[in-house]
């Protein structure tokens, strides 16, 4: 869905005009989006001895699109060019890989009665992460005419690209925490007319997690078996960064000032049955 009452231009004389001045918005639902993605994935699975068991799979790929499939509502810089708004997905990541290990732990395996039903059967399994960085649009989030350049009535405008010696990737976690950008690197387009730094340009920083969980099947009755849980998700607290403030009408554009999930402890018990 987005909103087709709009044309480049039409704020210059400092009236809203509209393709028809007696709605502000007319919100079109159409299918005429389009993405295309290109990729693959590669799993290994291997059984051990000692009741240990690895799995891992590796994708790659790229996708792109010219709005994101996730946002109910597309704006687009320039409804009559939304050739302009394709680039990558806000989603695509073009690497992933994820490993997964199990092990049956031998502690008292064997033991006859109550002995192993306590303390043995242990099972403890792990779960590996690693992803590389997502796209980033900068953007002006203010109204004409501070932002909506090309003053059509609809915000979010892109501005020009920066120049060739402002540095584009490769940044560390610090220079996210300290700003990647000034507001400043980015030209801002003459009145009237789009931006030509496209959409989804920037890469943000990467994502690594690794998860551990402990658990044991403890059998009560031939029908009847509870199983005793705890685990760790994000176990080593690693600081995942969120992508940077990309709107240059905010006084943190260019710096990460939030994280992703925190080291987080669960335990649980469940009865089977």
């Amino acid at each position: 869905m987005t909103n087709v009452n709009r044309f480049r231009g039409d704020l210059l004389d400092g009236r809203f005009h509209g393709l028809n001045p007696s709605f502000a918005n007319i919100e079109m639902i159409e299918s005429s989006s389009n993405s295309i993605h290109h990729g693959g994935t590669v799993q290994v699975r291997r059984a051990f001895r000692q009741g240990f068991t690895l799995q891992g799979g590796w994708t790659f790929g790229k996708t792109i699109d010219d709005a994101d499939e996730l946002v109910s509502i597309t704006t687009y810089q320039d409804i009559d060019h939304r050739r302009g708004n394709r680039g990558p997905a806000g989603f695509d990541a073009p690497q992933k890989l994820s490993l997964m290990g199990v092990w049956d732990l031998p502690v008292l395996r064997g033991q006859a009665g109550w002995l192993e039903k306590l303390a043995g059967g242990w099972q403890l399994a792990g779960f590996i992460i690693l992803q590389s960085v997502t796209p980033i649009t900068v953007f002006h989030g203010a109204p004409w005419p501070r932002g909506d350049f090309n003053a059509d009535g609809t915000n979010s405008d892109r501005p020009h690209a920066p120049a060739a010696g402002v540095r584009r990737g490769g940044w560390e976690r610090a220079d996210f925490l300290n700003g990647i950008f000034r507001a400043a690197d980015f030209p801002l387009p003459a009145p009237g007319l789009n931006g030509d730094l496209g959409r989804n340009t920037f890469r943000g920083p990467g994502y690594a997690q690794a998860d551990v969980s402990l658990s044991k099947k403890l059998p009560l009755t031939e029908k009847v078996a509870a199983q005793l849980r705890a685990e760790a998700f994000n176990a080593f607290n690693r600081v995942n960064l969120n992508n940077p403030v990309s709107d240059l009408n905010n006084n943190n554009f260019g710096r990460t000032t939030s994280t992703l999930t925190p080291r987080v402890y669960q335990f649980g018990l469940r009865v089977q049955f």
